[in-house]
């Protein structure tokens, strides 16, 4: 076997493969034994027509068999005796195959880069002091009493902040009439327009409103948009927010508190974890942007499109669980992916200085590790860890875990050989 082996870039190899005809046409040989083994021709019982007989009524498929065969073992093949381990599909660039004269092909395809980590130890990085101030734990109890305020009949007219329940109707100009009966409608919420907004301010219980409104050419809702609207509103009742006192009863309503400042603790508890593991993933962050900065790098085309990739599919996933259809909405696709670009390469930079730094401090994960992160995840979604487990192993993904893992005690090797200044 003839190979040669070119250097594109730092990332980016080509390799062209030759073998001579006899090799063709051992392998020939072998897939035409394969057809006859399983062929139906007529006139002969299966399996037991002659050699010949297949190779010609099966020419063609023969062929083709013949030669993705022998580009995928010749390729593995030959990428084994260079040392090399391709990344992704390799782009085929030219195949010679004719019968009786040697085959030979082209690929294009991306390796990882060689990185000799450096600069990973005693890092000098800040981390932000995890501090709760009493202004922090009223304002996290404004909002759980924000989310207990309940609607109540208001007499008189609706003012900003309040509600009217009311039946809607709306005319697009050129468009489908719609409809809701009870809306709850609120006085100058941000989702009205202003407009809007204006026309139903201090109307009252009883009330009949019609108006119309302009929306701009470019508001979000296809059917509204650059058109007039016609509306008209049937006042029920006029509503406003009444928040609940914030007494020992409150505290209690929410569950195991026997007084306000029991609940008060448990806020001021929660938001100190939030707030350190916030300073924590700040420290991680700062700590390998640094690295990062140490170690340049080349990156592989390939890498980077598998995470631009996934964190599309994550995009378009949210969007689908908060009930929202990606077709449907006016974003710019092209857009969205350009601007993920830097943040995926980033990731991936750190994904293979963290590999390499695992490699050189001989860094190992152990099958015990990986089940307990297996067992945590089948406890976090409810389900059986053996079936999980089957599951992960079915798709390749225990392997994933590993390699994360490994990754994540590169993290916290460097950020334990860090020199952390903390701030006040």
């Amino acid at each position: 076997m003839k190979i040669e082996l070119n250097e594109l870039s730092p990332v980016k190899r080509t390799m062209s493969v030759e073998v001579d005809a006899d090799v063709v046409a051992a392998e020939t040989e072998r897939v035409v034994r394969r057809y006859a083994g399983k062929a139906r021709i007529p006139g002969f019982r299966p399996g037991k027509a002659p050699l010949a007989v297949v190779r010609s009524r099966f020419r063609k498929e023969v062929q083709e068999d013949v030669k993705d065969s022998l580009l995928t073992r010749l390729y593995g093949e030959a990428a084994k005796e260079k040392g090399i381990s391709p990344i992704g599909d390799p782009a085929l660039d030219e195949v010679v195959f004719e019968e009786g004269k040697p085959f030979s092909f082209k690929t294009t395809f991306e390796i990882f880069p060689q990185i000799d980590p450096q600069g990973y130890e005693g890092v000098e990085v800040p981390k932000p002091a995890a501090i709760v101030t009493e202004e922090d734990v009223d304002g996290a109890l404004g909002e759980v009493r924000d989310s207990r305020a309940r609607l109540v009949v208001k007499e008189g007219k609706a003012e900003t902040g309040d509600y009217l329940m009311a039946d809607v109707m709306g005319e697009p100009e050129g468009g489908e009439p719609f409809q809701q009966e009870n809306a709850l409608v609120e006085v100058g919420s941000t989702q009205n327009l202003p407009d809007f907004n204006d026309r139903i301010e201090g109307a009252g219980k009883g009330d009949s409103l019609e108006f119309s409104v302009k929306y701009p050419q470019e508001h979000p809702a296809e059917k509204l948009a650059g058109k007039d609207v016609g509306y008209k509103l049937t006042v029920h009742e006029v509503k406003i927010r009444e928040l609940p006192d914030l007494d020992d009863e409150f505290a209690k309503d929410l569950g195991d508190f026997d007084s306000l400042d029991a609940l008060k603790d448990r806020i001021r508890t929660d938001l100190e974890a939030r707030k350190q593991a916030e300073a924590d993933n700040g420290l991680r962050k700062a700590l390998m942007d640094k690295i990062l900065l140490e170690n340049p790098a080349s990156l592989p085309d390939v890498l980077v499109d598998e995470e631009i990739r996934h964190r599309m599919e994550d995009m378009v996933r949210n969007m689908m669980m908060q009930g929202v259809d990606p077709q449907k909405i006016d974003v710019d696709w092209k857009e969205i992916r350009e601007r993920q670009d830097e943040p995926a390469r980033n990731a991936v930079h750190a994904r293979l200085v963290l590999d390499a730094i695992a490699g050189e401090k001989g860094l190992t994960v152990e099958d015990k590790e990986v089940d307990a992160k297996i067992q945590a995840e089948a406890a976090r979604i409810g389900e059986p860890y053996g079936e999980v487990r089957k599951r992960l192993a079915d798709s390749g993904g225990l392997g994933a875990i590993k390699v994360q893992l490994l990754r994540e005690k590169a993290l916290d090797w460097v950020v334990a050989a860090a020199d952390v200044r903390e701030e006040e």
